[in-house]
């Protein structure tokens, strides 16, 4: 898993690419973890460079979304590849997090 954090429009967005699994999960977890104990309260993830998400990586995006509402803020997803998608429908996540087309769109949603 690649991560890279850049702020946009006062977001932070936090840019993956590769596997949200096992592995890649709890690092992507702790930098986002990271970021909003710092005060970030608009967070952004681009999923575009995801290629796959297990039960591990659909727990971390939980985890992280009820910190950042806990905290006061916004989490949105964006970019997600059919295949990412089509996991989150089935597994009902779209219902429960924020999804987005692309940065703008999010963007939209976190103002």
């Amino acid at each position: 898993m690649d991560i890279s954090i850049e702020q946009m429009n006062g977001a932070d967005v936090v840019v993956l690419s590769g596997r949200l699994d096992a592995a890649g999960a709890p690092e992507m977890e702790s930098s986002c973890r990271q970021r909003i104990d710092e005060g970030a309260r608009r967070l952004l993830l681009d999923m575009g460079g995801v290629e796959y998400v297990s039960s591990a990586g659909l727990r971390s995006l939980l985890v992280l979304a009820k910190a950042i509402k806990t905290a006061g803020g916004t989490m949105v997803l964006c970019g997600l590849t059919d295949t990412v998608r089509e996991v989150m429908t089935i597994s009902g996540f779209d219902n429960i997090l924020t999804l987005a087309t692309d940065r703008a769109a999010a963007l939209d949603l976190l103002n």
